[in-house]
């Protein structure tokens, strides 16, 4: 996990008013869905950069904002679902990848579940 770039509440109070921003500009625009989505992922992303976990708001944008998408432009699920499992199998590859090479892999160790010595 990367740095804070700022204090846990100092992130919260821009996020929460980052939030609100955005549901007084769809609330003025009458653009409910897939307005929402974005008022949603956008804060919850910033949020989670300002804590240093940038791993988990890419991951925040990318589903927030691809609902967007799929709901602005109206995408067929016939095409979304087999990507979808292809960039879940990606995501899972390269995840591993990622952590085995920075040494974060965690030994697994046998668990006693004969506790009767």
């Amino acid at each position: 996990m990367a740095k804070p770039l700022i204090a846990k509440n100092k992130a919260k109070a821009l996020s929460t008013a980052l939030f609100l921003v955005g549901l007084a500009i769809i609330l003025f625009l009458d653009a409910w869905w897939p307005g929402i989505m974005i008022v949603i992922g956008i804060p919850l992303a910033l949020k989670q950069l300002l804590q240093g976990r940038l791993h988990d708001a890419a991951v925040s944008l990318f589903v927030f904002v691809g609902f967007f998408v799929i709901a602005q432009f109206n995408i067929s699920w016939k095409i979304l679902i087999p990507i979808f499992f292809i960039m879940a199998a990606i995501y899972i590859l390269c995840k591993e990848w990622v952590s085995s090479s920075t040494g974060e892999d965690e030994e697994e160790t046998p668990i006693d579940i004969d506790n009767d010595k």
